[in-house]
């Protein structure tokens, strides 16, 4: 299950960092009830064929659900696919990514983040 968190947390990263052809949008952004310093941000993640994200890191945590059958390999060469409904999550502050899509398509995932606001979403750690 970790190799498979490592594999879509590649798939979820989020930021202006990213390689151009990998898009996120947002699709919901709202506080927390019954906090002042946390929101939640969804958003649908799509990665094409051939893009890597980066190793990164939130300053929250990160839930994602995989919307699209995808084939992605690892650091290690290892080749990771997921299917359509796998979960994942990330805890605050653990580096993931790393992957590049080697899928016939696009690699799709649902992210939520739960996390402080006014920090940068993503945080590269590379």
């Amino acid at each position: 299950m970790k190799t498979l968190g490592l594999s879509l947390v590649a798939l979820l990263m989020a930021g202006a960092s990213w390689a151009q052809d990998i898009a996120r949008e947002e699709i919901r952004r709202a506080d927390v009830p019954g906090s002042d310093t946390m929101e939640v941000v969804v958003a649908r993640l799509t990665v094409p064929v051939g893009e890597r994200i980066p190793l990164h890191t939130h300053p929250g945590d990160e839930h994602a659900v995989v919307m699209t059958a995808a084939k992605a390999e690892a650091p290690n060469g290892n080749i990771v696919e997921f299917a359509v409904g796998t979960p994942l999550y990330f805890p605050e502050g653990e580096v993931h990514g790393g992957l590049t899509n080697v899928g016939d398509g696009p690699m799709v995932a649902i992210t939520t983040h739960v996390v402080r606001k006014g920090e940068p979403l993503t945080v590269l750690a590379e």
